[in-house]
């Protein structure tokens, strides 16, 4: 059956002729978009898909990034959004990812659970924390975890440490700076052999996890958006059985 698929989307997309634009933050593309495009580079090398990187993550107030920002001006065929952030519309789920908590040997052994090898959020007060800039999708989720935990992180009472760059916010971290904590999309983070505790929400509700989705212009029906909605699909599937089979690690 997806021998069949591949040859009859393999036919039709010699005909199709016209580009297809992918949009995507580097955490986006190291985790997910990336080995997408590779595939269509490998099953359908004739057909024009390009994939943007953008590595600015920073979003003014009132927008929701520059990568969204260009797929509702049309630029883009698809992108990679949380699947709780378009409730109206169902979106075939990619991935989950999670925030990873980074340090030295003997600070992570003072906050994490032994049991578990989650590093509850409350646990995090009276750490110097490492974290993304203020304006980025992460530095807004944590900051809302952790006023959940009845701390403030942009009140001044906790010292922050801003980092752009996930690496070296890691390096930061490990060489006790303080605690890092960062999306397991990058291959920096999530596929390390290091395996970094994860952010405990709390005991109820386990660990920070984060469903993504495909988002799709209403005009992608061509036979190059369905060779890429194959090639997702196929990701998707390998993910449910191998963990990080999609990532670029």
């Amino acid at each position: 059956m997806r021998r069949r698929e591949l040859e009859s989307l393999q036919l039709a997309t010699c005909l199709d002729g016209a580009p297809m634009k992918i949009g995507a933050y580097q955490s986006h593309a190291e985790r997910f978009m990336g080995s997408a495009a590779r595939l269509m580079a490998q099953y359908f090398p004739w057909v024009g898909c390009v994939l943007d990187i953008e590595e600015n993550r920073l979003r003014a107030d009132g927008t929701r990034g520059v990568i969204r920002d260009r797929f509702d001006a049309g630029e883009y065929d698809f992108m990679l959004v949380p699947r709780a952030s378009e409730p109206r519309v169902y979106l075939e789920e990619t991935y989950t990812y999670s925030f990873r908590v980074i340090g030295s040997v003997t600070e992570l052994n003072a906050v994490k659970d032994a049991e578990s090898d989650v590093v509850p959020v409350g646990n995090l007060q009276g750490h110097n924390l490492i974290v993304a800039p203020i304006g980025t999708s992460s530095r807004r989720r944590l900051h809302d975890l952790l006023l959940d935990a009845g701390v403030d992180i942009d009140d001044g009472s906790v010292a922050l440490i801003e980092e752009r760059n996930p690496s070296s916010m890691r390096i930061r971290a490990e060489i006790g700076q303080g605690l890092a904590i960062i999306s397991d999309e990058y291959g920096a983070i999530g596929g390390s052999s290091r395996n970094f505790p994860r952010l405990g929400i709390n005991r109820a509700r386990g660990t920070h996890e984060v469903k993504m989705g495909l988002l799709r212009q209403p005009w992608t029906t061509a036979p190059r958006h369905r060779a890429f909605d194959f090639v997702t699909r196929e990701l998707a599937r390998e993910e449910k059985g191998r963990p990080r089979a999609a990532a670029q690690d």
